[in-house]
């Protein structure tokens, strides 16, 4: 496996609705980390739905590069083989311009301790990634990616 450090740090959000259990969304939080990482801290804040039920919003920031990154090559190694080529196929769709990767978890398969993307309703990865200057963002992820799976 790669000694690259990749991953400049990930911030993780996900959304609580009413309806759900508070305690079971974070353990599908701490389900999609290596169990040789510390689950961070979070700050949570409560907000009003479209009824004005409550959500409740969960921000984790993992900074430092060493657990960002061996959280990162943990979830792209355990995605199934049909989640790996629709990430590959769609990665021009889920950079932006600033270097930056955008993933979306199932919260109840990661409850379960599946690690599976999703669309909707979902705990979101923001990657903020180390592409070398002038480097094609997209090919350098791409590489990285592919040696990840070997």
């Amino acid at each position: 496996m790669s000694t690259q450090r990749i991953v400049r740090q990930i911030e993780i959000s996900v959304l609580i609705h009413a309806t759900e259990d508070r305690e079971k969304v974070i353990k599908a939080v701490s389900n999609l980390f290596p169990s040789n990482l510390e689950f961070p801290n979070y700050v949570e804040s409560n907000l009003d739905g479209y009824f004005g039920d409550p959500i409740t919003s969960l921000y984790f920031l993992i900074k430092n590069r060493e657990p960002a990154n061996e959280l990162f090559n943990h979830l792209i190694s355990n995605l199934s083989s049909l989640d790996y080529v629709m990430l590959m196929n769609e990665l021009p769709q889920r950079m932006d311009e600033t270097k930056n990767l955008y993933l979306r978890f199932d919260k109840q398969k990661a409850y379960l301790r599946k690690i599976s993307l999703e669309r909707h309703d979902s705990i979101r990865f923001k990657i903020s990634l180390n592409i070398p200057h002038k480097a094609d963002p997209e090919e350098v992820l791409k590489s990285y990616l592919e040696e990840i799976r070997i």
